[in-house]
């Protein structure tokens, strides 16, 4: 597997008070947290609790009803464009062009992220399982295949924060396990990560900051 190049710029990424509104519902409220570099989020809760809001309220992508996000003590609004290059965001649905083949598709990650790994397409895709699958179309694979695709680029991305929605969701075991072995490089690199998952995840525990939300 591939290993990063160690960096050790320390960053910070915190919550205060949010709260998160849908329609006149609330979904959270109060919500507050700090993690550094090194350290993992995990967030928990049932369906409809607002694991996803959160995220895209952590990403900038929606905006909180109340409280604020800050990225190394400022703003995340107020460093918009400095703050998107540090991060790394993998919503819940498999983020692939379906029309295009394995190999399309990992190029064109190659082409907007150019990595300091200098990885071939063939080496990115034995990464993720899918060196056999290059030619086939991404419309003619299974959810778990199109998932392994998304998650290719967790082997190339140098930004410094993870937020990834359900990345285990349709994965096997053995693939699991390598994505766990990646997570634990990111962190070990004094990256960050906040992920929500339905399932238990091998972290270090020593790393591992877990919030759950209730409806």
């Amino acid at each position: 597997m591939t290993i990063k190049p160690n960096n050790t710029s320390i960053h910070c990424l915190a919550a205060q008070n949010l709260s998160c509104e849908r329609g006149r519902r609330e979904l959270f409220s109060d919500v507050a947290f700090s993690l550094n570099s090194g350290q993992s989020l995990i967030v928990t809760g049932e369906n409809g609790s607002g694991k996803t809001s959160l995220l895209k309220i952590l990403t900038g992508l929606s905006l909180a009803a109340e409280g604020a996000v800050l990225w190394d003590q400022q703003d995340i609004h107020h460093q918009a464009q400095s703050y998107q290059q540090q991060l790394l965001y993998i919503g819940h649905r498999a983020a692939v062009k379906t029309e295009l083949t394995v190999r399309e598709n990992l190029q064109l990650l190659l082409k907007l992220w150019p990595n300091e790994l200098a990885m071939s397409i063939p080496e990115l895709a034995a990464c993720v399982g899918l060196r056999k699958r290059l030619s086939v179309q991404c419309g003619r694979l299974s959810a778990g295949q199109q998932r392994r695709v998304a998650l290719a680029r967790l082997f190339v991305a140098q930004q410094k924060l993870w937020i990834l929605d359900e990345p285990l969701t349709a994965l096997d075991v053995e693939f699991i396990e390598a994505i766990e072995q990646q997570l634990g490089r990111h962190l070990d690199n004094q990256g960050l990560l906040v992920l929500t998952t339905h399932r238990g995840i091998e972290i270090d525990p020593a790393k591992l900051i877990k919030l759950e939300l209730s409806r």
